[in-house]
């Protein structure tokens, strides 16, 4: 079948770029040969023109934001590159920024390190360590402690008494038929002379109503103490029991004599005695009762934990220049009435602790003068001893608690160190060089080795300020 060649359609009435009339002018002329197009083909009716409905606002937004797109596109640009004057005006404005963002961040760099290191100036310190020369020595050596009159050799001492209450439930067993005494802690007073008195066992004293009570042991009372032409009646604080059994015997709180001293008017007016507690637990009757094995086991745990706790709390209440040695602290109870309950009986103790409190500085002479004095390793060196906790009291002075003084026997280690006074260290560096730390060893015979750390770590000297130089001895086990 012959190929069929079609060529353009034209609608009627329209016109088309192939019958534009050619100049003949030309060079070359072209015949037009008309082309008849067969029945079967069919003419194709020219679509009629229909205007475009109006976009919404909506749409027309997203468009134009979708052509900004297209036109910040590389590939958009690389196509339809800018016009070069816009291009190096906007070349000159990311330098021009990016120039002063440079230049803030390098002034903001230079502000910082400049404020810290003048902080670090302002705020510089040193810190010195000494260690200084020690000797151990073993101690064993008998001191006379002192309250008043204090000799050369002596040692002063004080005594610091606390007491704790301690009650238990104990399941009751069965009643026996009791007769108890009254009980309670006086205190004696002698503002009859300088001397102490001694007051034998059973030594009576009389309330005002007459009931007459005892101590259960010798005491002596202190003499009394005039300072500046006025006087303090000395004093000691016992316990005293009813002379007879029965709730009469109960009373509050109440001022004594002495009927043993009637004879001498004068030492009766100046002894008396005041009590510090009620005296209670007179009874005469049944009472209920526990097997002695629960008891004994209730007072043991009652009498451990008061001892534990007592020692604790002396331990934090030793006084400025004090030193509380090792087996220096004296234990004394005593049973509480027992007190019935429902189906069981409130047992209980009292425990009182006596501790013996010696002064640190004149321990230390003592120690230093009977150890190391002709000791020629420490000429011109000052010792001193700070460390009290190898040291023990060996006896147990039975007048520690009235007597002004007492003699002990101190065993144990004592750590003998050079004496370093760190304010003239301080002193001596303010605004030295660094390196005359470590001529200090040189002026100071006591002195082993020395470290200097100067903050910040580039100055060379030591702070003009002596609250910025901090100095530590170390002592080396």
């Amino acid at each position: 079948m012959p190929r069929i060649q079609f060529s353009d359609v034209t609608p009627p009435e329209r016109r088309s770029i192939r019958n534009i009339p050619i100049p003949n002018g030309g060079k070359r002329k072209v015949s037009t040969i008309p082309i008849t197009i067969k029945d079967s083909v069919q003419k194709t009716e020219p679509t009629p023109f229909v205007a475009p409905e109006e976009a919404p606002v909506s749409n027309l937004s997203s468009k134009i934001s979708e052509t900004r797109d297209i036109k910040n596109n590389d590939a958009y640009e690389y196509y339809y590159p800018k016009d070069k004057s816009e291009s190096k005006q906007q070349d000159g404005l990311f330098r021009k920024s990016k120039r002063k963002t440079f230049v803030f961040g390098t002034i903001i760099v230079i502000l910082i390190a400049v404020f810290v290191v003048s902080m670090m100036t302002v705020f510089a310190s040193a810190t010195i360590s000494i260690n200084p020369k020690t000797e151990r020595v073993a101690v064993d050596t008998k001191i006379v402690g002192a309250k008043n009159e204090v000799m050369e050799s002596d040692v002063r001492f004080e005594v610091i008494k606390l007491s704790e209450l301690k009650t238990v439930s104990v399941e009751a067993t069965g009643e026996e038929a009791v007769e108890l005494k009254a009980s309670g802690k006086i205190v004696i007073y002698n503002n009859f002379s300088s001397e102490p008195q001694r007051l034998i066992v059973r030594t009576r004293f009389e309330n005002p109503e007459g009931l007459i009570y005892r101590i259960p042991e010798s005491v002596i009372v202190p003499g009394k103490i005039v300072k500046g032409g006025v006087g303090t009646p000395g004093s000691v604080e016992v316990e005293i029991f009813a002379d007879e059994a029965g709730e009469k015997y109960n009373i509050k709180k109440s001022d004594f004599t002495i009927p043993g001293f009637k004879n001498d008017a004068a030492r009766f007016k100046n002894f008396y005695a005041r009590s510090s507690t009620d005296i209670t637990n007179g009874f005469i009757g049944k009472r209920k009762t526990v097997a002695p094995a629960d008891k004994q086991t209730a007072l043991q745990n009652i009498d451990t934990e008061a001892k534990i706790n007592l020692k604790k709390s002396l331990e934090t209440k030793i006084p400025d220049g004090l030193t509380l040695l090792s087996d220096s602290i004296i234990y004394k109870s005593r049973e509480l009435s027992q007190k019935e309950e429902t189906s069981s009986v409130l047992i209980g103790k009292e425990v009182t602790a006596y501790a013996i409190m010696l002064n640190k500085q004149d321990l230390s002479k003592k120690i230093i003068n009977e150890y190391i004095s002709n000791s020629t390793d420490w000429s011109n060196i000052k010792p001193i001893i700070n460390d009290f906790s190898l040291l023990k009291i060996m006896n147990t002075p039975g007048d520690f608690e009235t007597s002004d003084k007492i003699n002990l026997q101190i065993g144990g280690q004592a750590t003998i160190v050079a004496d370093i006074d760190t304010n003239i260290i301080s002193q001596r560096l303010l605004g030295a060089p660094k390196g005359d730390a470590r001529k200090l060893m040189d002026e100071f015979a006591g002195i082993l080795s020395i470290t200097a750390t100067v903050r910040p770590v580039w100055k060379q000297s030591f702070p003009k300020n002596p609250s910025k130089i901090y100095v530590q001895t170390t002592i080396n086990n």
